[in-house]
């Protein structure tokens, strides 16, 4: 079922009475039944793979838990005949609970990110002569349970007793269909409190669902009208055809998923969920670390916490580093494990996106690059410095946001690419013809879209534009409405709907309702 169809707007409007007429003790079981219900619909064959995650984190989980317990326990147990417990025996028993918890937590890590692996990997497996439709959600639910699973290994917080909140946890419907990555303590709270009716989150999740659908239908899925003409015949249109369909294409990705977001979002705020932001405008990071800050939090979170900071802490990487400090000197020897572990992050974020040879190449390209950005910015500060670069003023943040934009959407040429011998003959296309003139004689209408569909592109974009800039001030531009006058705010909202009825991209054999990150 698809967040863009008719159906799931039935479904929703059913889901939000049922949900608010239900005694409020109980909400929280009636959207536990919404979420299997929506699930169900979506695709009943499905069902096994998201039990099975759920019922074997949940277990795992328990028996984590209970070791924890028998730590404070054990601690407890020595206080009382000592009266004080060194701390050697303090590490010895910690140690002996680790170990039990490890072989509990590597073995949930294993089934779950094993599944994921054969069921996402199939197709491209030698050893495997068999596929799978992937399952809905089968990623961000994987990934939300083994969040919590590591977390409960750190002692992060207790585990859930009650196997049905838990399911909650795991299948609140609006994430399964592409995020975001939530944290048990995160929604713990607000799953299994109670909410009061309040048209003001119907209203504000509407609002932010309406501008996620103008994002998608209007931005992105116009857009690739123009990206799919150019990508698919390259040789015709080569030279900087090339150029602004990557530009385009990075633009299409950014509408697509973060207007997907933003309806996922505005589903759980009409229920009084607040899940966690995914996008904060990346367009406008000054630098690569920052961009990876702002573009799919969750996800670059995740490999943050549970993969980078062990990874580069590790006896191993520790190891590494001081051999690395002899060899190379204690500068560079010193930053060679963080440095390798941003590349290895970013190369795993690859085979996420996708097991192919021009996914993983491009992994290893902002893997290297961000590396790069990271080792030489002291030495680019000192460089400012001494050229006297005024680093403060407009001039220079939109240099940043160029050059960042420019390094990030590279990769974007080679997105339509199946073979790495493809991906070649792209940059061969973008630099066999000299034609800067087709952005100035019309030729760009000739890309699927006319002269007006292309206006109402860049119309589109200006208020992208527009509303961004408005939000990375600090203002939220859904309250800035609510202090408008209601004829305004009347208008506004008439208007707004209409230009996505007129403008949206629809017509015989069109699926509007794909979104890209939703395969993953």
């Amino acid at each position: 079922m698809s967040i863009l169809s008719i159906e799931f707007i039935v479904f929703l409007l059913m889901a939000v009475v049922i949900y608010y007429m239900t005694p409020k003790l109980h909400q929280w079981k009636s959207l536990l039944l919404i979420s299997y219900g929506f699930y169900v619909v979506s695709g009943f064959g499905n069902l096994v793979f998201l039990l099975l995650t759920t019922l074997s984190s949940y277990y795992a989980g328990l028996l984590i838990g209970r070791i924890n317990d028998e730590y404070e326990g054990e601690i407890a147990r020595l206080k009382e005949i000592k009266g004080k417990v060194a701390r050697v025996e303090k590490k010895a028993v910690k140690a002996e609970e680790d170990k039990r918890k490890r072989v509990i937590m590597v073995f949930a890590l294993l089934l779950n990110f094993g599944m994921l692996f054969l069921l996402k990997y199939s197709n491209t497996l030698y050893f495997v002569s068999f596929s799978w439709i992937i399952p809905m959600g089968i990623s961000y639910y994987t990934f939300q349970s083994m969040g919590y699973i590591i977390d409960l290994y750190r002692r992060k917080y207790s585990p859930e007793k009650n196997v049905f909140r838990f399911m909650l946890f795991v299948s609140f419907f609006p994430q399964l269909i592409q995020g975001p990555i939530s944290r048990f303590d995160e929604l713990e709270n607000q799953l299994f409190r109670p909410h009061k009716f309040e048209f003001k989150n119907i209203k504000y999740g509407a609002e932010l669902m309406a501008w996620g659908v103008f994002k998608k239908l209007v931005i992105s899925d116009r857009i690739a009208i123009i990206t799919n003409t150019v990508f698919n015949e390259p040789e015709k249109y080569s030279g900087v055809y090339l150029v602004v369909a990557t530009v385009l294409s990075m633009i299409q990705l950014y509408a697509d998923f973060s207007g997907g977001i933003d309806m996922i979002r505005g589903v759980g705020e009409m229920f009084g969920i607040i899940l966690p932001e995914n996008f904060t405008r990346p367009f406008f990071a000054a630098n690569l670390s920052e961009y990876w800050r702002r573009w799919h939090i969750t996800l670059n979170n995740w490999w943050r916490d549970y993969i980078f900071y062990p990874l580069t802490l590790s006896k191993a990487f520790t190891a590494f580093g001081k051999t690395a400090k002899k060899i190379v000197g204690d500068n560079f020897g010193k930053k060679l494990p963080i440095l390798l572990s941003v590349i290895v992050i970013r190369v795993i974020n690859s085979i996420w996106h996708g097991a192919t040879v021009n996914s993983i190449l491009g992994g290893i390209y902002y893997g290297v690059l961000l590396a790069l950005s990271f080792y030489f910015e002291p030495y680019f500060k000192m460089a400012n410095e001494k050229l006297g670069i005024n680093t403060s003023c407009f001039s220079w943040r939109l240099y940043q946001y160029i050059r960042t934009f420019c390094l990030i959407s590279a990769p974007r040429l080679v997105s339509k690419a199946a073979t790495a011998k493809e991906g070649a003959n792209y940059f061969k296309c973008l630099f066999s013809t000299y034609n800067p003139w087709v952005l100035f004689d019309g030729s760009l209408y000739n890309l699927g879209v006319s002269s007006k569909q292309f206006l109402v592109v860049v119309l589109a974009l200006f208020l992208l534009l527009a509303v961004s800039c408005i939000q990375e001030r600090g203002i939220v531009v859904r309250q800035a409405l609510d202090g408008q006058n209601m004829v305004f705010r009347v208008l506004f909202y008439c208007v707004f709907i209409y230009s996505i009825i007129l403008f949206g991209v629809y017509g015989t054999g069109y699926d509007a309702s794909t979104f890209t990150y939703a395969q993953f």
